[in-house]
């Protein structure tokens, strides 16, 4: 089987900097990329970086390429793998920018429930730039507080026009949002590559965040809600796959992210559970070491914070 190409999906609310963030991995590539972008034209390349392009495409000098999305997603995303596999188009990630009001959530799904492209590529991050200007106005939009619970990135941008209290205030916000995203601060959508890359899958860090955090429930906007479950107790592992499988079933893909470290009864070894929507996926990650216990987080619209905390202590092993 072909390697498959990593992506990465870069969204945020309009003004946020994606544009910018955009610039930046083309004009100093740690690796070739391949942008999937609205408009080939929106993204102002520097002139001397073009070896050749058209309307729909523009080829780099430093072995970069942008390209417009044309008819759907899907028919852009099967042209792009025929021509990656037959060399046509060579580079080593393909990066998506969503438009500032998008709603990360089908464009996850079409990397999952379509077969033709779930064989080609596999989603590596997602990347959510916060404009920290006007955090608290765009707030009120559901389709920026999406954004950042769908995000294991968080770029709070604009960070030199807050305060440091202001600032504060903001980083706790999104923590509070989407608690096992890493938040980095930005100035002009200035990071590392590196930093947002082979972030979906549970890194190291995501997960010493996560056993970090302590019981909340947050809500955002009018239908956004972040549960996060700290059970001290081992699960029954049979009954928690019963409960999850409930929970799933019962808000599809309102159900945006959820991730866990769990604790099974009978056994040290480390749990981790991650999914979005109706696909999820779990693996062993070690041992516990010290303060064994389960945490868990739900990201979604509308969430029964009761419902969920009561199917989570069915599950509790009594054995």
């Amino acid at each position: 089987m072909n390697k498959r190409i990593p992506v990465t999906l870069i969204t945020g609310f309009l003004g946020a900097g994606k544009t910018t963030l955009l610039n930046h991995l083309v004009s100093n590539p740690e690796e070739k990329f391949a942008l999937l972008v609205n408009e080939v034209g929106a993204i102002h390349i520097d002139e001397a970086l073009i070896e050749r392009g058209d309307e729909e495409m523009i080829e780099l000098t430093n072995g970069c390429i942008c390209c417009s999305i044309r008819a759907d997603l899907r028919d852009t995303l099967l042209r792009i793998a025929k021509k990656h596999k037959a060399g046509e188009m060579k580079f080593d990630r393909l990066v998506i920018e969503t438009t500032g009001i998008a709603d990360p959530g089908p464009i996850l799904q079409t990397f999952y429930f379509e077969s033709a492209i779930e064989q080609q590529f596999v989603i590596s991050s997602v990347v959510t730039l916060v404009d920290g200007a006007h955090f608290d106005r765009n707030l009120v939009y559901e389709e920026a507080v999406k954004q950042i619970g769908f995000a294991d990135v968080v770029l709070l941008n604009k960070i030199d026009l807050l305060d440091q209290e202001k600032a504060a205030e903001v980083r706790k916000s999104i923590e509070e949002i989407n608690p096992s995203a890493k938040v980095i601060e930005t100035i002009q959508s200035d990071v590392s590559a590196k930093e947002l890359f082979e972030t979906f899958h549970f890194p190291l860090d995501e997960e010493q965040r996560l056993s970090l955090r302590q019981d909340a429930s947050i809500r955002a906007g009018e239908t956004f809600t972040a549960l996060t479950i700290v059970e001290e107790r081992p699960l029954d592992q049979s009954r928690f796959a019963t409960v999850l499988r409930e929970v799933i079933e019962a808000y599809g893909e309102d159900l945006y992210r959820y991730k866990g470290i769990l604790r099974f009864d009978g056994t040290d070894a480390k749990i981790i559970l991650q999914g979005t929507g109706m696909i999820y996926g779990t693996a062993r990650r070690g041992t516990f070491t010290e303060d064994p216990k389960s945490t868990l987080v739900f990201i979604g619209k509308n969430l029964d914070e009761a419902a969920i905390r009561r199917g989570v202590e069915a599950a509790v092993s009594h054995g």
